[in-house]
């Protein structure tokens, strides 16, 4: 594929590991961003919008998202790959705030549409599962109140990091799109997940300064992968620089 190099957006946390990766489009090679030292973790702001607010928006992104294009041909992909893995759990990483303190239109629609693809890939895996209940979990240091409130009334699990990371195993399937590398690196550290949807090494790899070293393990569940581009959010960047991996079957 062509390299793209992705364009990095900050975000406050423990060695700014939410920062947010996205590619806007072809650009000529840029340095990679090296940040170091520690901030302050993230903490969720107070709510404005109330726990009807969120619920009635996410209904209808959902229901936008689900005619789609986007997702007809997610579901397609999933259905075509689900007997890979049987999965026990999934977690969704790094989702950001259906209610930002910048009160944010296109980040709350992304968290909105991210959840709803990655419900989207769990329905249709939990199809083919042979009716075994595939666990949802999320992580999300900037989570609010009324955001926990709004998941957990869907029947999902919340839990503060490094939870999420130490729940991953080999029948796990990790969703976080547009994270920073140390993220990516931790959740596949002590095994490689079933599946995983992130960024893909070769994006990485594009940058200068680019250090083998640093991404290792992220290097490692490409190479043990099948792998296949996610669909594109017509006219949003939601699942730009995004590919689904398929950890072949002999591969832990």
């Amino acid at each position: 594929m062509a390299f793209i190099a992705p364009d990095v957006e900050q975000g406050a946390g423990p060695d700014q590991e939410w920062t947010r990766v996205r590619r806007k489009g072809r650009r000529p090679k840029k340095s990679t961003p090296a940040p170091k030292g520690s901030l302050p973790g993230p903490k969720p702001g107070q709510p404005f919008l109330t726990l009807s607010d969120v619920q009635s928006e996410h209904q209808r992104i959902k229901d936008q998202f689900e005619s789609s294009s986007c997702c007809h041909r997610l579901r397609e992909i999933i259905s075509s790959h689900s007997s890979r893995h049987g999965l026990s759990q999934a977690i969704c990483l790094g989702l950001g705030s259906f209610d930002p303190e910048n009160g944010s239109w296109e980040n709350r629609r992304s968290a909105h549409v991210q959840l709803a693809a990655f419900l989207c890939i769990v329905e249709q895996l939990q199809r083919s599962s042979d009716s075994r209940k595939i666990g949802c979990f999320f992580q999300e240091p900037l989570f609010n109140a009324v955001d926990r409130e709004f998941l957990q009334n869907m029947g999902h699990e919340i839990v503060d990091s490094p939870e999420g990371f130490k729940r991953v195993n080999p029948s796990t399937l990790v969703f976080g799109i547009h994270l920073y590398r140390d993220i990516y690196n931790k959740s596949v550290a002590k095994h490689l997940p079933a599946m995983f949807v992130g960024t893909p090494y070769d994006v990485w790899e594009d940058f200068q300064g680019f250090s083998p070293s640093e991404f290792a393990k992220i290097k490692e569940l490409d190479e043990q992968c099948v792998k296949v581009e996610f669909p594109e959010d017509p006219g949003y960047a939601t699942f730009s620089s995004t590919t689904i991996h398929w950890r072949r079957r002999n591969e832990t």
